[in-house]
């Protein structure tokens, strides 16, 4: 008898704990996160060297995505081509507005708005995280994503800068920040940021990112 309770009791640990495990293990997976590529259309952003920034971020953005849905995420984009959202002539508040509405709509369970900076001194360098106070979970997930980009990347020692002036920051309900992926007017970061090798590292550091934020928060 004593056997067979021992047995009983076995038993019922290791279906908790395998559910525990299989439910820790889905806490990072079948989630919706929203990518907004930055820019697009006549709206170029900054350009180096005959390079849009706009076509800068849409290809880190179409590697984040593959990267997250390979880990069964759920990839949504604001844009997937070289075009703004405006119905006509391009109007700046238009697209960002319909960015932020495609966002507020969905079921993502963060956003990240994809960017790449530019200054006119070229040894500036390194990726960058931008949040604003709008949503509780907007500091954690921005400090998340520094962490990870200055420890997979390497090259790197910036910090969060905290933004109350951004439109897009203010007006997105879920937790959300800007990723200034690296400064294309350094021309080694620059040169790197063409490179699917280092897109591929860039996308690995938001994956960990976001799993270890989801898995917290």
């Amino acid at each position: 008898m004593k056997k067979k309770w021992l047995g009983l009791i076995l038993s019922l640990i290791f279906i908790a704990f395998s559910f525990m495990t299989t439910t820790a293990g889905r806490i990072s997976s079948w989630q919706t996160i929203y990518l907004d590529p930055g820019h697009g259309g006549t709206d170029g952003g900054a350009m180096q060297d005959g390079i849009k920034e706009s076509t800068l971020t849409l290809s880190i953005a179409l590697c984040i995505k593959e990267i997250l849905e390979e880990h069964h995420f759920r990839v949504l984009l604001t844009r997937t081509e070289d075009s703004s959202l405006c119905d006509k002539e391009f109007i700046k508040k238009e697209d960002m507005s319909k960015r932020v509405a495609q966002i507020n709509q969905s079921d993502a369970a963060l956003a990240l708005s994809i960017h790449l900076n530019h200054f006119g001194i070229a040894k500036y360098r390194g990726a960058q995280v931008f949040y604003s106070n709008a949503n509780a979970g907007n500091e954690i997930l921005a400090k998340t994503i520094q962490n990870h980009l200055r420890y997979y990347l390497g090259n790197t020692d910036r910090e969060v800068v905290l933004r109350d002036n951004i439109f897009i920051l203010n007006r997105i309900t879920i937790p959300c920040c800007i990723v200034e992926c690296g400064f294309m007017s350094n021309p080694e970061e620059f040169r790197l940021l063409q490179t699917a090798d280092y897109r591929y590292q860039f996308a690995q550091a938001i994956l960990y990112s976001i799993q270890d934020y989801l898995k917290v928060y």
